[in-house]
């Protein structure tokens, strides 16, 4: 039975937000959370951040209840959302209505098939009147841009556009504090500006905001107050008028992503190595309607490209054509000097496409069954030696890796079949600086054992530290430049860095 002790302190005052906790986990006697203190007033946006695995989203779990009255854990503290005491059981009940929950992954969190659904089923669950609940779902959708979409399944949604149906379903009721778990995970430049903005409505509104996220530049314009967390505890807090550069420096260092980094204005020249893929006038798209028309480029060995766009722009889509997933509208698809319809039953030889979601590629019950499937043309001891963690983890289920870990064995997997191009969709998305730092640090490694990478992404730091080249997508189209630091640049003015 999940246990709560209160502690039996004077009263609390009414803010939108006050936690004072002392300890909390999931098994007794193993704390994860080891002294987290924060308050929020009435319309206030709070900024925390610090390394994967400090406790952040345990913190959330702990401060909305769900720790203890949901999952058999413990909590060891006060919490006040407005006057009510969320580790209460009674007053547990209540928590839906007053607070709003965007998750990090946004597959975890949407439940119903269309977004329509998705809107009346929260709003049903909260008790909202019959007549009211469709006006109110299409409104939230009309200003979240997917009315259109409304009766569309969710499975053919982008990942920005699940993005933002999860944060229309965590507003829809007008909750008194918002809780954003990595907010921009799957978004664009574009959806990061459009987010920024329903969160500064929020706040002229009344609604307080905590913001947990690894790209804390993006938000640090419109934060209240920042909090860092480390191994657990709360290890530093500021308002925002503290926030000096001495204090993005530390926050830099201690793995928070606050700066611009910037390699110098160059480019480089196009791969001179074997051609691996050309593709030519190629059309993609579904039910005979295009999203990208006659596109022409090529990628040769050695080669990292950025394949850049905004969300719904063609990108996955194209990927998904490449690998053969789905067909081409139009054009030529050539691998290796060979068409695509010569080759296309055998298209992994040469091909590996790692989505997105790196769960998606794994079969197996252990990482060591994984790599064991997975030494198709690489050893098993050669994928084993690709991590510098994997012995104390082979017995684990690969979906139980923390996030960085999960990619880094997609990555792997995919290394197993020595294709000579990899396909990667959106690999950054959820990383913190320094899992970023071990991402690159692995396809730096399997290039210079020549492999050649094609990453769809619209992060700038895939484009200025990994990227030798990009290809831009604009009005359908794709428009190649070798100006990385233009290009990261513009992504970043586009989020409101600038």
């Amino acid at each position: 039975m999940a246990e709560t002790m209160l502690k039996t302190s004077g009263a609390i005052p009414a803010k939108n937000l006050s936690v004072k906790l002392d300890s909390a986990g999931y098994k007794r006697g193993t704390p994860i959370l080891k002294g987290c203190n924060l308050s929020l007033d009435e319309g206030e946006l709070a900024l925390l951040v610090g390394p994967s695995g400090c406790g952040k989203t345990t913190l959330l779990l702990a401060v909305t209840g769900v720790l203890s009255n949901l999952l058999n854990g413990w909590v060891n503290g006060e919490v006040r959302i407005g006057r009510i005491n969320p580790l209460n059981p009674d007053d547990f009940l209540k928590v839906p209505k007053e607070i709003g929950v965007v998750l990090q992954d946004p597959d975890k969190q949407i439940s119903m098939p269309t977004p329509l659904d998705e809107i009346s089923f929260t709003l049903e669950n909260l008790g909202f009147p019959e007549d009211r609940i469709e006006r109110r779902a299409r409104e939230v959708l009309k200003e979240f841009g997917l009315l259109k979409k409304k009766d569309l399944h969710v499975e053919n949604l982008s990942g920005g556009e699940k993005r933002r149906l999860t944060f229309a379903t965590a507003i829809v009721h007008d909750p008194k504090i918002v809780f954003l778990d990595e907010p921009t995970a799957s978004v664009d430049p574009w959806g990061i500006r459009e987010i920024k903005r329903y969160i500064l409505d929020l706040k002229k509104r009344g609604t307080s905001g905590v913001i947990i996220e690894h790209k804390a530049k993006y938000f640090l314009d419109i934060i209240d107050k920042v909090f860092l967390m480390k191994d657990g505890k709360i290890i530093k807090e500021w308002t925002k008028d503290e926030i000096t550069q001495d204090v993005l420096s530390f926050l830099q260092s201690s793995g928070v992503d606050v700066s611009v980094r910037r390699r110098g204005t160059f480019s480089l020249a196009k791969g001179s190595g074997e051609r691996i893929l050309e593709v030519r006038d190629l059309s993609v798209g579904y039910n005979g309607s295009p999203l990208l028309r006659r596109v022409n480029f090529e990628i040769r060995s050695g080669e990292i490209v950025a394949l850049v766009g905004p969300n719904g722009s063609g990108k996955t889509t194209l990927l998904k054509t490449l690998v053969g997933a789905l067909k081409p509208l139009e054009g030529e698809i050539i691998v290796k000097g060979k068409r695509w319809e010569e080759i296309k039953k055998h298209i992994f030889k040469d091909i590996f496409y790692v989505p997105q979601h790196p769960d998606y590629l794994f079969v197996s019950s252990t990482v060591e069954e994984e790599l064991m499937l997975s030494a198709v043309k690489r050893s098993y001891g050669e994928l084993e030696g690709m991590f510098p963690w994997v012995k104390d983890l082979l017995k684990q289920s690969p979906h139980k890796l923390s996030l960085g870990q999960r990619r880094w064995l997609s990555l792997v997997v995919a290394w197993g079949y020595a294709p000579s191009l990899m396909l990667l969709d959106e690999p950054s998305v959820g990383l913190d600086f320094a899992l970023f730092q071990q991402l690159k640090t692995l396809i730096t490694k399997l290039r210079d054992s020549g492999t050649s990478f094609l990453i769809s992404t619209h992060d700038p730091r895939i484009v200025i530290e990994l990227a030798h080249r990009i290809l831009l997508i604009e009005d359908g189209t794709i428009k190649e430049s070798n100006d990385l630091v233009k290009v990261a640049e513009k992504l970043e003015a586009v989020a409101g860095l600038y």
